[in-house]
């Protein structure tokens, strides 16, 4: 299958617009896993410090109070993670179609001799 140079410009316009999109997409979702990260730190030492007892006994003590938090926070990393493999799959799909638009530009220059 032959594309013409306009599906071409239209293809790598659509994965630039995607590209911008996520790297939006991937800027919220830091922001919220900072905060995350942030809210879970924050009450994981408010609850050691109210804990009694030894420090390792503290420690499981603040742990288990804020697991939830914990997990939210990890939650939020492992989307970051995602998000941000999703952009570089999509720049990588941008590189591809810059090769193959070259190529095809050589190719539509040779055929017209």
């Amino acid at each position: 299958m032959m594309l013409t140079p306009n599906e071409v410009v239209s293809t790598l316009s659509k994965i630039s617009k995607e590209i911008d999109e996520q790297a939006t997409i991937v800027a919220d979702i830091d922001l919220d896993a900072t905060e995350k990260r942030v809210t879970y730190k924050r009450e994981y030492y408010k609850a050691f410090l109210v804990a009694q007892g030894a420090i390792d006994l503290k420690k499981v003590t603040a742990e288990h109070q804020t697991i939830d938090l914990f997990r939210d926070a990890e939650y939020a990393d492992s989307a970051l993670r995602a998000a941000r493999e999703k952009l570089k799959v999509l720049r990588d799909r941008l590189e591809v179609g810059r090769s193959l638009g070259a190529i095809m530009r050589m190719e539509w220059s040779n055929g017209r001799e």
